[in-house]
């Protein structure tokens, strides 16, 4: 009997083969997060624009959840998302961490990121007073957040992310009785190209993004990565609608068709257009302007148009070099560099060439300014090691953010030196915490000096690591439930200040370590150097172990010798 299978049913058996193992293969969409903060739901729910919206809890665990008294009601944002807000009266900084990429040590791709941070504060403590708070990022401050009694608050920052890290966002007090909240937070990939002329090192703070044409919010859907467009209700502009049958948006920075749907031109043909900004900013400020033709121009129609920043002050600025036409069916995009404010403001014109036949128009702007450099944040082996701590013991793990930076508001139970680019951790105060069981081997973090864990619930024998940190120089185990012998490398330590009082199992004989009247040691199981484990001369703290009598070693070797 013929057992050949067909040509072609052997093709489908291969590729079927093959197949499954191409299922496996894990695929990392672009991050599109959007997280609702102080919703309890355990399931995701879907809001007007199309986005989905999941609850805070997985991200983190400390702050109180609270229901606004006045519902928000702004165009662009889903009522339901600012209803409840995430409120922090405790610590000084209090911090989402996200961990949007699952690819395990994956941080040698980035992708350029936008997080957004709403507030929308709606009075839910009956104080009538909206406060005021600091925003951070990755380990640097962000902005300082200025909430409103109504209207919602958002503030939006772009930057390179290392994929595989988490995106921590911390929210930290900065004043008696403001309390920090957060009301949502979103995080959009952008696409490649988007922003690629900001500095890689440098974080991009918005400022403003206007859809100027427009009288609505214009966001995701019709903005693929969902940036907001606000409208205006400019009385004195006259809006227009593009009639071409399509826009092609292939620019850098891709902004919506929706956007170069519509523009603003003057009520009269003959003037310009002029504009004027207010930023609280001193730093430079980077601006973008779009521009997009709304009608078919015939041979003897021509718009052509200037922009000058400031005009008629010493620091005029025209852009660009050559004057802006704009382009029928597709978008024209202008970059105005280091614009300054001036009491803190700023003026905007657009004035016609002496050629044009038509008033300027424009479609959109956006304005952004330099954020603070970015840093590698606190050194990966220390956070690894935290890690380990934080699993051991539930009372570490509502910890988020980077535990050193940015400085002062470094997490409450450890000290830093003062690198502010790669801090390494030098103490950790894990004193009165209630911390119960034994202790993880958290030995990456080499660089402590000071290791003090007085006062908890801490058993089984004192761990050997403890004596491998090459700078320690004050270990404080007072008050535990430890016991066996104290390891030698700790023992014999002169350099190392020991306190190992009331362990009450613990095997010790030295009054200034441990109490006076406790056990006499025996050689520690877990010491393997048993040359170490005779103290040295100059410590002075006299012999640990009694040494066996040389008579009765020899006596053993001849009774050895005769049988």
């Amino acid at each position: 009997m013929n057992t050949s299978l067909p040509l072609n049913l052997l093709l489908l058996l291969v590729f079927a083969y093959f197949s499954c193992f191409l299922v496996l293969v894990p695929v990392f969409a672009k991050v599109f997060l959007s997280i609702d903060c102080g919703s309890m739901s355990l399931k995701p729910r879907t809001d007007n624009n199309s986005i989905i919206w999941v609850g805070d809890g997985p991200y983190i665990k400390t702050g109180e959840v609270h229901k606004v008294n006045v519902l928000a009601d702004e165009s662009g944002f889903d009522s339901s998302v600012m209803s409840s807000l995430r409120a922090f009266p405790t610590r000084n900084k209090n911090c989402y961490s996200m961990d949007t990429d699952k690819e395990p040590e994956d941080n040698t791709t980035t992708e350029r990121v936008l997080i957004r941070a709403n507030f929308y504060y709606g009075n839910y403590d009956n104080k009538s007073t909206p406060p005021t708070f600091n925003l951070q990022f990755n380990g640097i401050h962000w902005t300082k957040v200025q909430t409103r009694m109504e209207g919602i608050t958002y503030e939006e920052v772009v930057f390179l992310w290392k994929k595989g890290t988490n995106i921590n966002v911390c929210l930290a007090q900065t004043k008696p009785n403001n309390i920090p909240f957060i009301s949502a937070l979103e995080v959009r990939s952008l696409d490649a190209d988007v922003y690629s002329y900001f500095p890689d090192d440098k974080a991009m703070i918005f400022l403003d993004r206007y859809a100027l044409g427009s009288t609505t919010v214009i966001r995701y859907p019709e903005d693929s990565m969902d940036r907001i467009w606000v409208g205006n209700n400019i009385s004195t502009i006259n809006r227009v609608r593009s009639n071409s049958p399509s826009i092609n948006v292939g620019t850098d920075d891709k902004p919506p068709e929706a956007v170069l749907r519509t523009a603003l031109t003057p009520l009269n043909s003959s003037e310009n257009i002029s504009m004027t900004f207010t930023i609280n900013r001193k730093v430079p400020i980077i601006g973008k302007a779009y521009f997009s033709e709304v009608i078919k121009l015939n041979s003897t129609q021509k718009r052509s148009f200037n922009i000058v920043v400031n005009n008629h002050l010493d620091t005029t600025i025209i852009f660009p070099k050559n004057p802006v036409i704009p382009p029928y069916g597709g978008v024209l995009e202008v970059n105005m560099i280091n614009v300054t404010t001036f009491n803190s403001s700023f003026s905007l014109d657009f004035v016609r060439t002496n050629d044009s036949t038509l008033p300027p128009l424009i479609s959109a702007l956006e304005w952004y300014t330099f954020g603070e450099t970015l840093v590698e944040g606190t050194n990966p082996d220390d956070v690894k090691a935290l890690g380990v701590l934080k699993k051991s013991f539930i009372q570490l793990q509502d910890w988020n953010g980077d535990p050193c930076l940015p400085s002062p508001y470094t997490w409450d139970w450890v000290g830093c030196d003062s690198d502010t680019d790669s801090p390494r951790i030098t103490a950790l105060y894990l004193n009165d915490l209630g911390l119960v069981g034994a202790l993880p081997d958290f030995s990456d973090m080499s660089a402590l000096k000071t290791i003090i864990l007085r006062n908890n619930s801490l058993m089984g024998e004192i761990p050997r690591f403890l004596g491998s940190f090459p700078e320690l120089t004050v270990l404080n185990l007072a008050d535990n439930n430890f016991s066996g012998a104290i390891p030698s490398l700790l023992y014999n330590n002169g350099f190392l200040k020991l306190n190992a009082s009331s362990n009450p199992n613990l095997l010790c004989m030295d009054a200034s370590i441990c109490d006076i009247g406790s056990k006499v040691p025996s050689p520690s199981n877990n010491d393997t150097d048993t040359k170490s484990i005779v103290p040295s001369p100059n410590k002075g703290k006299g012999s640990k172990i009694l040494a066996q009598p040389i008579t009765t070693l020899l006596l053993i070797m001849f009774s050895a010798f005769l049988l």
